[in-house]
């Protein structure tokens, strides 16, 4: 994650919280997600089926990360504009 800027936290849920960054070199800003490692199973599925999707209205898989304690997902960001 050290190739990453994060920003203010934009929201936050029982298990995760996402925050705004972006990749440091990059104009360009995505959400990224930051979840217990203890979801492993689940993220690993998540990632699976979304990393190949490419819809208008599905939110873009970028990358994933792991950490000794956390998994990082970068996603793309909407922004509702």
């Amino acid at each position: 994650m050290e190739n990453f800027i994060l920003y203010e936290e934009l929201g936050a849920g029982s298990n995760s919280i996402v925050y705004k960054g972006r990749k440091k070199g990059s104009l360009n800003y995505v959400a990224i997600i930051c979840t217990d490692k203890a979801k492993r199973t689940e993220i690993t599925n998540h990632v699976r089926l979304s990393r190949d999707l490419e819809h208008p209205n599905i939110v873009s898989f970028y990358e994933w990360y792991e950490t000794s304690s956390h998994l990082w997902l970068v996603v793309e960001l909407c922004t509702g504009q």
